[in-house]
């Protein structure tokens, strides 16, 4: 699957295009894991999904950036997408999500959450997750207090 990486710059008007998600992770993002464009901007990938409910319905996020989840090295890769609905407006939500690449055995790269479902996160890495959307300002210090309860 390809990805498509439009810049928020308007004077810029480029689209990237990124052959796979492993590329997309290791070589078109910045520290903070927001996706760039080739003129070095921020970016953002369009997505379109067909909704369940309502009926004819389209879930249309825009994919702002990714948070790794594991280490580098292994197999197994959960992450998380920022996701926004405006290609400058803030990220709300975050969309959960897994790629295996197993390439170098002869097999393929997978991307999603097939049939063993969703990616299974470690108690901790929501924790790394809450941390790292304080730090690019996506919540807040008072958002993460308010889940003290």
């Amino acid at each position: 699957m390809g990805w498509m990486i439009n810049c928020t710059e308007k004077k810029c008007g480029k689209k990237t295009r990124v052959s796979n998600i492993v590329d997309l992770v290791k070589k078109h993002r910045d520290q903070n894991g927001w996706f760039l464009c080739e003129c070095g901007k921020q970016g953002y990938i369009p997505q379109s999904f067909k909704n369940v409910e309502p009926e004819g319905g389209r879930f249309e996020p825009l994919l702002r950036g990714i948070i790794c989840l594991n280490d580098p090295e292994e197999i197994y890769q959960p992450f998380a997408f920022l996701v926004s609905y405006e290609p400058n407006g803030p990220v709300t939500d975050v969309m959960f999500s897994y790629y295996k690449d197993l390439r170098s055995s002869g097999r393929r790269l997978k991307l999603g959450h097939g049939p063993g479902g969703p990616a299974v996160l470690r108690a901790r890495s929501m924790v790394y997750v809450l941390k790292r959307l304080k730090a690019i300002g996506c919540v807040s210090a008072r958002d993460l207090r308010a889940i003290r309860g």
